[in-house]
């Protein structure tokens, strides 16, 4: 064994480019890195997100770096995180392939160096979840981690993780991110799935932000690697044939993205077996990250209405009456402030908090009424009038203890099912307008949280954990409050209890029955309808 080659050991570019082994074609061959491996590598920074497309290595590149670490340097900690154990053994399984394959490198030379890496760290503990060797250094994979402060943290497909549960995800950066000291590394690669709510939205957010500015060590940096970078994606001899295609393609160019029709060729036919997905799957950009698909979203009718500019500044309706809906879970509550009519459903504002109880929903509804006038009716779910474990009492009975007049309340009744409420919100938002106030983010507990509409957006069936949707809203404790005080609108409606808004078995709605001319003097009718109603 020359010097030469020992002494190469130290330097790290060196055996990441020269070491290791990998699984090619069912056998072990010398890892030669992408382009895209490189650009990580050579720009890797303390905090590190990268949205990528699907088998452009990265993941590879990581493990081989992280994995490096521990054998040259003692005492060294590294874990892996991933959607479920078995992914996370597989992505480890990189490592110990490298290192048990490591006496089998096609060159001589490098082979018998690893005969020599052996006898000089034995690795002394070899299971799925765990390699770790004589130097006191240690690689481990699961669904978190708990163990000691590692130095490396790779967090793999973080978006999926977050769309099955927001909780795991938070979990996941309060304990196992947190862990990472400032100085030390992490690194989450995903797919983006999960839209635009969550801690690993929250973590592309600020890397995009960061783009461009001077970046300290508790900064996010954003690497992005598109599908047309990868020399497998194209077809060759073929060209696209779609309109759609071509118009997508000239957008690209007219932002410098300039490809081969082999490449639009590949592209418009994993288009054809992906759907939508491909934004999630197969992004061009970084924009397409943030326009990832919700799988399956329960309102898509939310993207047609911001498309229509049915989310924008309006005023208040002065001929029509104002009611506030709720949904009551515990300590939290969301409420919609609204002014249904005939023909449209104004949505003027959207409150969502934790910790308020009924004395906030009190405060807020004295807070719209200052700011737009008079709230008639607040409509509560039917489990208002379930008593609390703690009190005793009723939602209902504490709000009217928090100064709620009872004669304003009105608990709807039950509905058979969620998915009958769900029906009556679907039915019903073609004709809604949101104000441009419901479509502000909002910050709670130092976490960016979507708008009002965009946690409608984000309203979604929840998945188990083979990717598989289930037939029931996901409980995220942010998407769902909101739309289930939307439902509570609509289920009131839908029982009569709203007198400016027909429910669905109503066949004439008494302002339509005269002609346009005489519209003002027919809502003059309903508001005196109504005032009788209210009494």
């Amino acid at each position: 064994m020359s010097e030469e080659l020992f002494d190469l050991l130290k330097d790290r570019e060196w055996r990441l480019n020269n070491l290791y082994v990998i699984l090619i074609n069912g056998g072990p061959a010398a890892f030669v890195p992408r382009p895209e491996q490189l650009e990580y590598r050579h720009n890797r920074h303390a905090r590190n997100f990268i949205p990528k497309a699907r088998k452009l290595g990265v993941s590879t590149e990581v493990v081989l770096e992280n994995g490096d670490d521990c054998v040259f340097n003692p005492n060294f900690k590294a874990a892996i995180i991933d959607e479920t154990e078995p992914a996370a053994w597989e992505k480890l399984e990189i490592f110990r392939f490298a290192w048990v394959n490591g006496p089998k490198h096609p060159d001589p030379k490098i082979a018998a160096l690893w005969l020599l890496i052996h006898e000089a760290n034995e690795l002394l503990t070899d299971n799925n979840g765990e390699l770790a060797w004589h130097n006191g250094s240690s690689f481990q994979a699961g669904t978190s981690f708990t163990g000691r402060t590692p130095q490396r943290l790779h967090v793999s497909e973080f978006g999926p993780i977050c769309d099955a549960s927001l909780e795991k995800g938070r979990k996941i950066r309060r304990g196992s991110i947190n862990a990472v000291l400032t100085q030390d590394i992490v690194t989450v690669e995903t797919t983006m799935l999960g839209g635009r709510v969550g801690p690993c939205y929250e973590l592309f957010r600020l890397s995009k932000e960061a783009c461009g500015k001077p970046l300290s060590v508790a900064d996010w940096r954003l690497h992005f690697f598109p599908w047309w970078n990868h020399p497998d994606y194209q077809l060759d001899g073929f060209k696209p044939t779609e309109d759609v295609t071509a118009k997508y393609f000239a957008e690209l160019a007219a932002e410098g993205i300039n490809l081969s029709d082999a490449r639009k060729a590949w592209y418009e036919r994993k288009k054809r077996e992906q759907g939508e997905d491909m934004l999630q799957e197969f992004p061009s950009t970084i924009a397409e990250c943030d326009k990832a698909v919700v799988m399956g979203a329960i309102l898509p009718q939310i993207a047609a209405i911001r498309a229509q500019g049915r989310v924008r500044e309006f005023p208040v309706e002065v001929h029509l009456p104002m009611f506030v809906s709720v949904d009551c879970g515990g300590d939290t509550l969301s409420a919609w402030l609204s002014q249904p009519g005939r023909r449209d459903v104004n949505l003027l504002d959207w409150s969502g908090t934790d910790g308020g109880g009924s004395a906030g929903l009190a405060a807020q509804v004295a807070k719209w009424e200052a700011a737009y006038g008079r709230v008639e009716k607040i409509f509560l779910p039917h489990d208002a009038d379930s008593k609390d474990k703690g009190s005793a009492k009723t939602f209902k009975a504490q709000l009217i203890e928090s100064g709620i007049a009872a004669n304003r309340i009105v608990v709807v009744p039950r509905i058979p099912n969620v998915w009958t409420g769900i029906d009556y919100m679907r039915r019903h938002l073609p004709k809604c307008w949101f104000h441009a106030r419901c479509d502000k983010e909002t910050v709670l507990a130092d976490e960016t949280l979507p708008s009002a509409v965009g946690r409608l957006e984000n309203y979604r069936r929840a998945m188990n954990t083979t990717g598989a949707l289930q037939e029931h809203p996901l409980k995220d404790g942010v998407c769902d409050h909101c739309a289930d005080s939307l439902r509570t609108l609509f289920e009131a409606v839908e029982h009569g209890l709203v007198p400016t808004m027909p429910c669905a078995d109503a066949k004439v709605h008494p302002l339509d029955r005269e002609d346009e001319d005489d519209r003002p003097r027919n809502r003059q009718k309903a508001k005196f309808a109504f005032q009788g109603w209210r009494r």
